[in-house]
This record gives C-alpha cells, structure tokens and sequence, in this order.
C-alpha cells in the first residue's frame, strides 16, 4: 500500500483510497490535539488587535474564529468516524478539510491585515511576526495531507506579500529601498516556510511507510503463528492416539500379560517404554504450550491447601528421583496455608522443578522441597544439590526450547518446554517463579504466590499423605 498521495483540491481521493483515509484521520486527530494552541495564537491576536484598531474589528474576529472552530470540529469527528472503502464519505470529508483549511487561512490573514492597518503602515514586524507563527504552525501540523497545507499556504503567501504592499499604500509612500526589502524578506520567509513544510511531510511520510511494513511483517508473523499453531496442534492430536496404543501394549508386555519374555526382549521393550513416555510427555508439553500460547488453557481455580498438594507431588516424582538415584525430601508444611489455585496446573509446575532437579543433581544427592510463609505471601521452594545453574543463562532459562548445556550435567534430555510453560502457569496464578543459588551448593527454584487467610478458604481438601 503507497503511502504517496495527492488529494485534489475539489476534494478527490487518491488512487488509493485506504491510505488517503489514514491521512485524513491523522490530520483530524492532529487538529483536535492542537485546539487549545490555535485558541491560544488567536487570543494573542485579539489583544494586538484590540491594541491597534477598533473593538468593532475584534468582535467580527471573535465570530469568525468560533465559526472555524465549530466547522473545523464537525470536520474532525466526521474524519474519525470514516471507514475504508466508504468513498463517497470520505469526498465529503475532504471538500470539508479544504473548505476549513481556506477560511481557517483566510481569519488568520485578516487578523494579520487588520493589525497593519491599525497600525499605518509604520512598521510591519507585529502583523508579519504573527503571520510568521501561524504559517509554521500550518507547517508543522498540517503535512498529513498536501492538498490541505497548500492551500493554507497559499494564502499565507498572498498575505506575506499584501502586507508591505498595504503598508505603501496606507503611508502614501513610493516603492523605494525600504519597501523592496520588505518585499524581498516576504519572499525569504515564504521560501524558508515551504522548505519546513517539505520536511515536515517528507518525516511524515516516512513514518507512515515504516508503519505500514511493520504492520505488513505483523501480519505476516501473526500468519506465520497461527499456521505453526495449527500445524503443532493437528500433529499433536494424531500422534496422541497411536502413542496411547502403543503406550499400553508395551506396558502390557512388560507387565507380563504376554507371558515370559527373553532378557534381550525385556531390555529392547524397556528402552521402547521410556522413550514412548518421553514422547507423550513431548507431545503433552506441546499441547500446552499452544494453549497458552492462544489463550485457551483453562484453569479451574479454588482455595487449595498447600500441604496434601505438595505432599502429592512429592510421591508422586519418588520413583522417578530413585530411576536416577536421587532422593527427595518434603520438610514439614503447616496445614493452614492456602492458596488461590489451580491444583492440577499448580502440581504440574512441581513436578516440572521437582523432575528437573533430578534431573541435573548427581547419584547419591538429596532434593528437598519447602513451603515458608509469610502474612501475605507463600514461597514453595526446590532444593537441589546439582551443578546449579549459570547466571548467564538467567535470562534465557524461562524461554521456549532453551536448555542449559547438553553436557555431562545433565542426565536425562528434555524438550526445553516445562520451565516456559511453569512460568506462564505461575504468571497466570498472579505468582512469580525464579531461582537462586544454593547455599549448599546447586540451585534453589522457588515459586511465590498470594496467602489466603484461612478464615477466608474454602478449600479443596486434599488428604496429606
């Protein structure tokens, strides 16, 4: 889409139509933002004017300077109010722009012209000087549409060279020296208020056109998104169903339901069961990541007693700790805190800390998990006495796919997804999830979340273990 345009001075659209409608609405927003500085530019005018000539002059000045302000906001709210591909509107609009943009001029000139007059013609700079304010003004404010700033313009220009002229022939005076420079510093100051103008519309249009590639590229990331959403979606779906059969049979088979079985076979199977696991659990992950991602992860929040949840979840990851000869450790939780939560999605953000902690502590290490408490405020905290983490990787730790260094630290490789999805859980539960070094050596992860007077709970009961 060209952001370059001309509109006629009869009010015709540009070829392109959606463009004209963003300057037409950029120019009205720009007038109403300035009413308080126009009003300010023509009381000052006023009390010149009220200085130099008669109060009759100044009250057909104020009536015209209301009038073009009621017109010009008319004009402005029906700019606002334009919709692409409304043309015949936006005609209207612009006869409207240029209509208000001429009388506009046409006040300002008059009040310029009368303050000559008031004055004799003995001097200029008042009338010039205000003319000279108002015309950079125009400049500076009115490079959203051409059509609109020449006219304006123009008729600063006619009245740059009407003043000195009106001021020869109210001084009855000959067109000597004085009255040739007078003409010629007109002419510099039309000059260097048609260069400002230009660089005004030049900066104008500059920014218009990075907008528009930035909302292109918007467009294009948000198509790019949603057909990754789509397609990671519609993957994770059909790879659900036969991981699930597969899922089963192999724990069929290693049950024993098949019979016995050769060593070789048991081993094959296992290594076949572990790496189906690993995949659901991938596929899991994936699933939720879209969710959040476009905003449709569901939470079922209640008031959640803290004690049976982590007790939970401690059981729960036991065996895995022990598969990697770890072992977990649950220090003493009071019964009386509670939190706001999702139970489900809160466990889940657990077991993710509690997994990666087994996963980067050596054999023979201890995990330890801890809930503290303040008046307001809870912290559940993973203890690990691991490698612990780099301060470096800080910033990246939380992000999509980051994992720290695929090295001897680690002794089982994941997807990279479970501290980014912890992360907008926690965020989502109004929380804040983070780590510190250990003092022991290793690596704190902590999760803090708002306190519920216990007075105040409801709670899901569950049943400390």
């Amino acid at each position: 889409m060209s952001i370059f345009f001309r509109t006629g001075l009869g009010g015709q659209a540009s070829a392109d139509p959606d463009a004209t409608v963003a300057h037409v609405q950029d120019y009205a927003e720009r007038g109403m933002v300035l009413g308080a500085q126009r009003l300010l530019i023509f009381s000052v005018a006023l009390v010149l004017q009220a200085f130099f000539i008669r109060v009759e002059y100044v009250a057909i000045s104020v009536v015209l300077i209301i009038v073009a302000e009621v017109f010009d906001a008319r004009t402005f709210a029906q700019a606002r109010a334009l919709r692409l591909g409304d043309g015949e509107n936006l005609r209207t609009v612009l006869r409207r722009i240029h209509i208000g943009a001429a009388y506009g001029a046409g006040v300002v000139s008059f009040l310029s012209l009368s303050i000559a007059m008031g004055q004799g013609g003995t001097s200029n700079f008042i009338p010039m000087f205000f003319l000279l304010s108002a015309a950079l003004f125009a400049a500076m404010n009115n490079h959203q549409l051409f059509s609109a700033l020449v006219i304006r313009l123009g008729i600063y220009g006619a009245t740059f060279l009407a003043i000195p002229l009106l001021g020869l022939v109210l001084s009855q005076g000959t067109f000597g020296h004085e009255a040739w420079l007078n003409f010629f510093a007109s002419l510099v100051v039309i000059y260097f208020i048609a260069d400002c103008s230009a660089i005004g519309m030049r900066y104008y249009r500059t920014n218009r056109r990075q907008l528009y590639q930035l909302r292109a590229e918007n467009a294009r990331a948000n198509k790019a998104l949603d057909a990754k959403t789509e397609f990671l979606s519609t993957v994770s779906h059909e790879l659900r169903t036969p991981l699930t059969s597969i899922r089963a049979s192999l724990d069929l088979a290693m049950a024993g339901a098949f019979g016995p079985m050769p060593d070789k076979s048991t081993q094959v199977l296992g290594i076949a069961q572990r790496n189906a696991t690993r995949l659901s659990a991938l596929i899991d992950e994936l699933l939720d990541l879209q969710k959040i991602e476009i905003g449709k992860m569901k939470f079922d929040f209640c008031e959640v007693q803290l004690a049976g949840l982590v007790a939970d979840a401690v059981n729960d990851n036991r065996s895995y700790a022990q598969e990697l000869e770890v072992t977990l450790k649950m220090l003493p939780v009071d019964t009386d805190l509670y939190v706001r939560a999702d139970p489900m999605r809160l466990e889940q953000v657990i077991t993710n800390l509690l997994s990666n902690a087994a996963k980067f502590s050596d054999p023979g290490s201890e995990i330890t998990l801890g809930v503290t408490a303040t008046d307001d405020q809870i912290r559940i905290s993973v203890a690990d006495q691991g490698v612990g983490v780099d301060p470096a990787d800080h910033d990246r730790i939380f992000d999509s796919f980051s994992q720290l260094d695929n090295s001897d630290i680690r002794k089982v490789n994941g997807t990279g997804l479970g501290l980014n999805i912890s992360k907008r859980i926690v965020e989502a539960h109004g929380g804040l999830i983070n780590f510190e070094p250990n003092e022991g050596g290793g690596t704190v992860f902590y999760i803090e979340l708002t306190r519920l007077a216990v007075a105040d709970a409801e709670p899901r009961l569950r049943a400390v273990n």
